[in-house]
């Protein structure tokens, strides 16, 4: 694997997703200050279905499977078993998943050293071999700038700046935190993602993301675990 220049990170977290057994309880986190979107996205081709929430740099995707048996062919033919990932205290899998994209202006070389599986992808959505068969780990995959989130969401438009306006008052997602179940060797990707301070990783602990907004400038805590979502915010 190539090695990056380690004073300069070439990626940034473009959003995070949780795969969960069911859809999440909305009225729940809307309860709690959070806006969620109101539309519910289907993706037939893998079996599942999600539901977002934005922030000013970043969003949320929770997925969940809706026909076992598309889930099932999808997993046979990408490597990604979205039933398997589904969060469980009993399951080995890692539920979450981060999706990453390049700084602008920057070369392909963070690219080129992920060891890009261009076979396995959808809608020129790019894996990392090594990463992709490691199911303990959080699934971390690049994405163009065609689609990412810089891309598709505008706070100029006032639909767009309403989703982001949480009672709550959380802003901008600061730093990012995995824990999952202890893993001899990380691979490479996560390894480096973790060097360069993109995500943290936690290892020997049951699979949890640890959200921190506005760098927790007000000292508080949600624990969505309560409504079986790995997550805990700090803002």
């Amino acid at each position: 694997m190539t090695q990056l220049l380690t004073h300069e990170i070439l990626l940034q977290i473009d959003h995070i997703f949780v795969c969960l057994e069911t859809a999440p309880d909305i009225n729940f986190l809307e309860d709690l200050g959070l806006i969620c979107s109101d539309n519910i996205t289907y993706h037939p081709q893998q079996g599942t279905a999600s539901s977002l929430i934005f922030f000013e740099n970043t969003y949320i995707e929770f997925i969940w499977v809706e026909d076992e048996t598309m889930a099932e062919i999808y997993a046979m033919h990408s490597g990604i078993d979205f039933i398997a990932r589904s969060y469980s205290l009993e399951k080995t899998a890692s539920p979450f998943g981060v999706a990453l994209h390049q700084k602008p202006d920057v070369i392909h070389q963070y690219h080129n050293s992920l060891k890009i599986n261009h076979k396995v992808s959808e809608q020129f959505i790019n894996f990392a071999n090594s990463n992709l068969v490691a199911q303990a780990e959080p699934l971390c995959f690049m994405i163009p700038e065609s689609i990412s989130f810089s891309n598709i969401f505008n706070p100029q438009l006032d639909a767009h700046q309403k989703l982001i306006n949480h009672p709550l008052g959380i802003k901008r997602l600061t730093n990012t935190k995995i824990a999952m179940r202890q893993i001899r060797n990380l691979t490479n990707p996560i390894s480096m993602l973790d060097r360069d301070g993109i995500i943290e990783i936690e290892q020997d602990c049951s699979p949890l993301l640890e959200l921190t907004f506005d760098h927790s400038i007000r000292g508080k805590n949600i624990d969505l675990r309560v409504i079986d979502i790995p997550i805990v915010l700090k803002f």
